[in-house]
């Protein structure tokens, strides 16, 4: 299969390339199936071919045994990419259907299914299935963040287990990836009882052993661990004193949100605001190259730093679901932010703000022509209109 050919793929298979995509030896790219035998159950002769059906029918994709454990989909590199370039293809191919799902579309089940069914591993005594983390580059670390965080109740079942802040990773011993786990009733109960027979191996495994699921729980510290990895840890070689003050910073708030089922937009709302407040560079997009900052916000007491209001370029009550993600917010100083009430200030100054939201980074941009229709002359228009 050719790279465009990946690409007009349907959601589904596009998250399972995402999550699972490697390049071989020749330059090309395979989305990946490695499994090996448990301990709590024999591995039947015929399990990988099963699973190689079983990944070929759900996904549309030609998946063959490259191995006695190692299953694949071969696509072909045409375009002479790199595996980040390839990657940040197919989460852009990824974005406009995530835009456009229908209510009931099970986007938390899908994303799970096609992130930890490939591969990972059970532990039955924390109660988590769990799998490495490839591809850590900074690119692929924003998009595979910004996926989770387009989730609901799925993103209160995940953590991080940081491996590299353990001491044998320091010493140069057992220098795994992070891994991302899941709490293991939730992912049995939501996407093992629903598509067990596509690794039908791993699905015996959680069913012989279902009296040692635990119970569903959640995770509230997922976003802060998110933004801890990608400030203190990603990219970073650390020495082994640096390593035991970041273990010591691993005390993230064990405030609970509310699970009220009609609030979930609000509940997301809050995590991916948080995530953009903390990650986001301190500056307004909107006005930072025509006056200080100093004249247009205030230093905050606990942190000293400035403060900036999170804005959705297109307006958050407009369609809460399809515009509450990552790429459709930027940081305003308050001034800008109070600009864009509607009637506030005159139409020029506002599609001003507007055209550098647009401009502040490429996938702001990419995400508002994604969600246009062909009745707006232009993006800045659209995102005029859509003031609230």
């Amino acid at each position: 299969m050719t790279i465009d050919a990946l690409l007009q793929m349907p959601l589904d298979a596009l998250l399972a390339a995402f999550f699972n995509t490697a390049e071989d030896s020749n330059g090309n790219f395979e989305i990946v199936s490695d499994y090996r035998t448990s301990k709590f159950l024999e591995l039947p002769s015929d399990s990988h071919a099963k699973t190689a059906k079983g990944l070929s029918e759900k996904y549309g994709l030609s998946f063959e045994l490259k191995s006695t454990s190692v299953i694949s989909a071969q696509i072909e590199n045409d375009k002479n990419w790199t595996l980040d370039q390839f990657l940040d293809a197919v989460y852009k191919s990824i974005l406009p259907k995530l835009n456009k799902l229908s209510a009931d579309y099970p986007l938390d089940t899908e994303i799970a299914l096609a992130l930890f069914i490939f591969r990972g591993s059970v532990d039955f005594n924390r109660n988590l299935y769990a799998v490495d983390w490839k591809n850590p580059t900074q690119q692929y670390l924003d998009n595979f963040f910004k996926l989770l965080l387009s989730s609901d109740d799925l993103l209160n079942r995940l953590n991080l287990n940081f491996r590299e802040l353990q001491p044998q990773f320091v010493a140069g011993e057992r220098q795994r990836n992070t891994q991302i786990r899941i709490n293991l009733k939730w992912f049995y109960d939501n996407v093992i009882s629903r598509y067990g027979n596509i690794n039908e191996y791993k699905s015996d495994i959680l069913q012989t052993q279902i009296v040692n699921l635990g119970e569903v729980r959640n995770f509230t510290s997922f976003e802060d661990r998110l933004v801890f990895y990608k400030q203190s840890i990603l990219g970073r070689g650390l020495t082994e004193s640096e390593i035991n003050i970041l273990r010591q910073d691993l005390e993230f708030s064990k405030q609970i949100i509310a699970q009220d089922p009609e609030n979930k937009f609000a509940i997301r709302n809050q995590k991916i605001v948080s995530f953009a407040r903390e990650t986001f560079d301190d500056i307004c997009v909107g006005c930072n190259d025509i006056y200080k900052i100093d004249d247009r916000s205030f230093k905050m007491p606990r942190n000293d730093r400035y403060y900036f209001e999170i804005n959705h370029v297109i307006a958050y009550a407009n369609d809460s679901d399809s515009v509450d993600v990552l790429d459709n917010l930027v940081k305003l100083c308050p001034a800008c932010h109070r600009a864009l009430t509607p009637n506030r200030a005159y139409p020029e100054y506002q599609k001003a703000i507007i055209e550098k939201m647009l401009a502040s980074r490429p996938e702001v941009a990419n995400f508002v022509e994604s969600m246009m229709t062909g009745k707006y002359p232009s993006p800045v228009e659209y995102v005029y209109q859509s003031l609230k």
